[in-house]
This record gives structure tokens, C-alpha cells and sequence, in this order.
């Protein structure tokens, strides 16, 4: 059955460390880049506050044990070895 072989949130994650890997080879001027990558200024609203997008996928590459995520962004080997481990 094909839906048995399929992990939705594993497939989701895989796309996102690849979507991520693109957004920090952008150019700076990139508004979609920006945008991502921005910190908002501040206070936040009381109560536990809500992970973002950026910080649920550097969770996923610590909880992998990938350090200087950034800097391994640049290099497309070191950045396909880290997605096929993500599959694994």
C-alpha cells in the first residue's frame, strides 16, 4: 500500500531543510529571503511564544547533529549528504 511507505512529516522536513539551504544562498536583496530570514523587533505576545519556521528547522539539523548549518549551506556535496542523511 503506498500510503503505509509514506511519512508525510518526514517528506515535509526533507522539503523544508531544502527550502532552507536555497533561502541562505540567495542574494540579500531577495525579498523572499528577507523576509524569512528577518527577526522581528519587539516585544512578543505573553504566554509560551510560537516557534518559527526558521527556528523549528534548526531544531530538526541540531536533533541530526549538524553544526555550522550556514556555512554547509554553500557547498552543494556537504548539503546533499545532509539531506540524504535526513531521509534515512
Amino acid at each position: 500500500m503506498l500510503c503505509s511507505e509514506l511519512d508525510v512529516v518526514k517528506v515535509t522536513k526533507i522539503g523544508g531543510l531544502r527550502w532552507l539551504g536555497y533561502l541562505f544562498r540567495m542574494q540579500e536583496l531577495d525579498p523572499c529571503g528577507k523576509l524569512t530570514l528577518i527577526k522581528p523587533e519587539g516585544p512578543r505576545r505573553l504566554g509560551k511564544p510560537k516557534l518559527r519556521w526558521l527556528e523549528s528547522a534548526e531544531e530538526d539539523l541540531k536533533k541530526m547533529g549538524v553544526r555550522n548549518w550556514r556555512r554547509m549551506s554553500q557547498d552543494r556535496d556537504q548539503r546533499r549528504t545532509i539531506l540524504e542523511e535526513a531521509e534515512v
